[in-house]
């Protein structure tokens, strides 16, 4: 009986590790199909100019986004139950970070389905005879596009720090896991807001996949026990 228990365990172990390396890949996955047209460099209209022959990039993206925080949606309750054991009060916090995420990204890629099918409404016209104020509103969807994108992000900074926080309760969680969560999830939050083009954010994000990727490895080949 006992053996039984352990062995159904150990499969949630194994499912939940495989799911939290699935989203991990999908936001990796997600920040390389990324579509930005906005550039410093550029006027306003060099860049619609650049969106309106990339239109399908765009569309791409949106989707992306939309899939990984679905992915994260799902991933959710598997942790929660996994943890539920182990873990006093900190995986129903993190479970809810996660929902955070979810929704961000959930959003950002509603909203960038919904920015497509203006652009094309827009751009199939032609792109000449576009006025102002349509431009304008298209730059502030885009806007409100990434800032959903900074929220969910910032939940994912926020997962990392709590997901490292794991390591008082769990002694065999990964001390290199924790260390790169716990440095890598404020990093993250912090210039997702102040400065989002900065290496340090694209080290922060790598820093986060490495360190959930290396736990979720210990998760599945050993479980949270031995």
């Amino acid at each position: 009986m006992q053996q039984n228990t352990r062995n159904k365990v150990r499969q949630r172990e194994v499912l939940t590790g495989l799911l939290l390396i699935l989203v991990a890949f999908s936001f990796v996955t997600s920040l390389l199909l990324d579509f930005n047209f906005v550039s410093p460099y550029a006027t306003l209209q060099e860049d619609l100019a650049y969106l309106s022959e990339h239109i399908q990039n765009q569309k791409i993206s949106a989707w992306s986004w939309l899939a990984t925080g679905l992915i994260i949606f799902i991933t959710v309750p598997f942790y929660v139950i996994v943890f539920s054991h182990k873990l006093n009060v900190l995986h129903y916090v993190n479970g809810l970070f996660m929902l955070g995420a979810s929704a961000g990204f959930v959003v950002m890629g509603l909203l960038g389905l919904e920015l497509h099918q203006t652009m094309v409404h827009s751009f199939g016209q032609d792109f000449a005879q576009v006025d102002e104020q349509m431009k304008l509103a298209l730059l502030e969807k885009f806007s409100e596009e990434q800032f959903y994108r900074r929220i969910g992000s910032s939940f994912v900074g926020l997962f990392a720090i709590g997901l490292s926080l794991s390591k008082v309760k769990l002694e065999k969680f990964p001390l290199f896991s924790s260390i790169l969560l716990i440095l890598s999830g404020p990093a993250l939050i912090f210039f997702n807001w102040f400065d989002p083009d900065h290496l340090l954010r694209t080290m922060a994000m790598a820093g986060i996949i490495i360190g959930v990727v290396v736990f979720c490895v210990r998760l599945i080949n050993r479980g949270l026990s031995i």
